[in-house]
């Protein structure tokens, strides 16, 4: 008996086609601008958490503050809106107007104010006047903020350093003096926590850059909160 015919044909197999090269670009090039929107959209929102937000929990209070302090005064606001305070460096020595600009940065990363360093200050607005003198009258302060008071409402503001204590200090150490004093003119008074910059005492070890109780004091006097 004859055994099968190896030879004949098999049953046809369909074939695959391989996309065009232009498809492929097109699905990379979606598949791009998707990832990109998605991260982009995620950008936009870690920004906006991270510029805070300037309206106080009801029955918010400040919170580790030294009792002691004199007491300080808030720019006139509406109650959750940001509070522009520009702070006038004319005259100031280079480095002082320097650190000046990097506080108001500091300052402007919560969601309660918007801190200017400028020249000169626009008419009419919340201004702090910064100038510097070599030496306090007790010899032993490096900076000092003076506040202008009416009806308990800060109507004008003046910054003083003294540079014959702070030209001695490194940058860090007098960017934490400029940002204490800063942090006074915003309304803030001392803390107790020793390793914070609104501490009655500054160092050169001093972190320059506020914690996150003094952008929440900050969001008590401006966002509605109670003391």
């Amino acid at each position: 008996m004859a055994g099968p015919d190896t030879d004949a044909p098999g049953p046809e197999r369909p074939r695959r086609r391989r996309p065009a090269a232009a498809v492929l670009i097109v699905v990379a090039l979606l598949v791009v601008v998707a990832v990109g929107w998605f991260l982009a959209r995620g950008l936009r929102s870690s920004s906006s958490t991270a510029a805070g937000s300037c309206q106080a929990a009801p029955g918010a209070t400040l919170r580790d503050i030294d009792e002691d302090d004199d007491p300080e005064h808030a720019w006139a606001h509406v109650p959750g809106q940001k509070v522009t305070v520009y702070f006038q460096t004319r005259g100031l020595p280079p480095r002082y107007v320097t650190l000046v600009e990097r506080a108001a940065d500091i300052w402007s990363r919560g969601g309660c104010i918007s801190a200017v360093g400028v020249d000169t200050c626009p008419a009419g607005a919340n201004c702090t006047t910064v100038v510097s003198r070599e030496r306090s009258r007790d010899k032993n302060t490096d900076g000092e903020s003076t506040g202008t008071d009416r009806s308990g409402v800060r109507v004008a503001n003046k910054i003083t350093y003294f540079t014959g204590l702070l030209d001695r200090s490194s940058d860090n150490g007098a960017l934490a003096t400029v940002v204490h004093e800063m942090g006074h003119a915003l309304g803030l008074v001392h803390r107790l926590d020793k390793n914070d910059v609104m501490n009655a005492d500054t160092n050169d070890r001093t972190d320059p850059v506020p914690d996150e109780i003094d952008f929440a004091n900050l969001v008590v006097i401006y966002g509605g909160g109670g003391e």
